[in-house]
C-alpha cells in the first residue's frame, strides 16, 4: 500500500489549512468549549460492566463548523482540493461513494478534515493551538486510511452466560471465541445483542461480565468507489449456525446455560474511517441463567470443545435424527430455571439417545437408559463414581 510520506506537498497544504482554521477559531471564540456530550451512537466503557452513551471530552463545535462547505471559504482549502483531485488514488476516495461492494457511504472531504484532524487536535490540546506531534499522528492515520485498498469487516455473535480463563480460543474455519472489543460491545448494546439494564439514567447501561464474549470471524473486501451499479448483498450472516453449534459443544463439555444471541456485522475498528455502521440479524434472543453460567477453564475442556464442535458439523451427525433430538432437549434443559424441568428434558434426551437411537422397543426403557448413562458417565471426573452406582441410581 502507498504511504502518506509519498505526498509531501499534500501534507504541507493540509498543515497550512489546519493552521488557518485554528487561527480563525481562536480569533473568533478564544478557547474551545470542551466537556461531556451525549452520544447514543457510541457506548463507551466506563468500568468492566458499565457503559455510557457519553463523550467525556467532546468538542462542542461553534455554530457553522459542521455545516457543509464551512471550509470552502479558506483559500488553503482550494489548494488541498486541487492536490487531492490530481491524485490518482485519493481523488476517487473523497467526495464520492466509498466502501465494499455491498455498502457504500458518501465520504465528504471537508467533514473528514474537521472530524478526523481538526477535532482531535482541539480535544488533545484543549485549545486552538497547533501541535505538530498531534497533527502528524492524525494526518498519518487519515491518509493511510484513505489509501487503504480493502475494508475489513467483522461478524460476531455475542454469547450470554459465558466466561473463560483463556484470552481467546481458536476454532475451525477461522472462527475465534474471545471477549468483545469496546466497539463490538457498543454495537451489541445498540442492537440488543446483549441483555442489560439502565443504571443511573438513560445514558448508562450495565452489562454483566458474563455477557461479554462472542464468536468472531473477520473478512476483507476490496474497496470500491462510485455509485452502486447493482445491489449486492453482504455475505451475512455466516455465523448463526456455527455459533449455535459452538453453544452445543460448550453445553456438552462444560454445562451451564450459555446461549448465542444475534449475528452482528461491523467494520473493524482499526479501519479508517470506520463509517459503515453496523448490521444485525434481528433474530429472537433466548434467556440465559446467569446463576448457572458456562465456564471454560481447562486445556482438556478446550480440546474437547474443539473436537465436539467439529464433530457436530459432520454430515453423519447432522443427519442422525435421534441424536439431534437428544441434543435439542439437552439444550432446552440448560435453559430451564427449575431443576424439575431440567430433569424432564434430560430424561427425554436420554431416551432419544439410548432407546430410540438404538431402535429399542417394548418394556424396560428405564433399564436401557440406566445402562447407557452408566457407560457414558463412568469416567466422568466430576461425578467420580463407577458405572455400577450410576446404574443402581435408577432404583432410588
Amino acid at each position: 500500500m502507498e504511504v502518506a510520506q509519498d505526498r509531501p506537498e499534500l501534507r504541507a497544504a493540509v498543515e497550512r489549512l489546519t493552521l488557518a482554521v485554528l487561527d480563525n477559531l481562536a480569533s473568533r471564540d478564544g478557547t474551545p468549549a470542551i466537556g461531556p456530550a451525549q452520544d447514543l451512537r457510541h457506548w463507551q466503557r466506563f468500568t468492566q460492566t458499565s457503559f455510557v452513551a457519553l463523550q467525556t471530552n467532546a468538542w462542542h463545535m461553534p455554530d457553522g463548523v459542521s455545516t457543509v462547505g464551512w471550509l470552502d471559504p479558506f483559500p488553503e482549502m482550494a489548494d488541498v482540493r486541487k492536490l487531492i483531485s490530481a491524485d490518482p488514488v485519493l481523488g476517487s476516495r473523497v467526495d464520492n461513494q466509498v466502501g465494499p461492494e455491498f455498502s457504500r457511504n458518501f465520504r465528504r472531504l471537508d467533514w473528514l478534515l474537521i472530524q478526523q484532524l481538526i477535532e482531535p487536535i482541539v480535544r488533545a490540546t484543549r485549545s486552538y493551538r497547533f501541535d505538530n506531534t498531534v497533527f502528524d499522528s492524525h494526518y498519518r492515520r487519515l491518509t493511510a486510511g484513505l489509501l487503504a485498498d480493502e475494508v475489513l469487516m467483522v461478524e460476531f455473535v455475542p454469547l450470554n452466560a459465558f466466561n473463560s480463563q483463556f484470552e481467546e480460543v481458536h476454532l475451525a474455519d477461522g472462527l475465534t471465541l474471545r471477549p468483545m472489543t469496546d466497539l463490538q460491545m457498543s454495537a451489541a448494546i445498540r442492537v440488543q445483542g446483549v441483555p442489560g439494564e439502565f443504571g443511573a439514567g438513560p445514558n448508562a447501561f450495565e452489562v454483566s461480565w458474563l455477557n461479554q464474549w462472542a464468536v468472531v470471524t473477520e473478512q476483507s473486501f476490496p474497496l470500491r468507489t462510485g455509485p452502486l451499479e447493482r445491489t449486492t448483498a453482504a455475505p451475512f450472516p455466516i455465523l448463526q449456525k456455527p455459533a449455535n453449534q459452538l453453544v452445543q459443544a460448550l453445553r456438552i463439555v462444560c454445562g451451564g446455560s450459555v446461549i448465542a444471541t444475534r449475528p452482528i456485522l461491523v467494520q473493524h475498528e482499526d479501519d479508517f474511517p470506520a463509517d459503515l455502521g453496523e448490521s444485525a440479524l434481528l433474530a429472537p434472543v433466548g434467556v440465559a441463567d446467569l446463576d448457572r453460567p458456562t465456564y471454560l477453564v481447562s486445556d482438556s475442556e478446550m480440546d474437547d470443545v474443539r473436537e465436539i464442535y467439529q464433530s457436530l458439523g459432520e454430515p453423519a451427525v447432522r443427519g442422525d435424527r435421534a441424536l439431534q433430538t437428544a441434543l435439542r432437549r439437552l439444550m432446552a434443559s440448560g435453559s430451564r430455571n427449575l431443576v424439575q424441568d431440567r430433569l424432564i428434558d434430560l430424561m427425554t434426551s436420554a431416551e432419544a439417545l439410548f432407546v430410540k437411537r438404538a431402535g429399542i422397543t417394548g418394556q424396560g426403557k428405564g433399564r436401557h437408559i440406566a445402562m447407557g448413562a452408566s457407560t457414558l458417565l463412568k469416567d466422568d471426573p466430576i461425578l467420580a463414581t463407577d458405572s455400577t452406582r450410576i446404574y443402581e441410581c435408577r432404583r432410588s
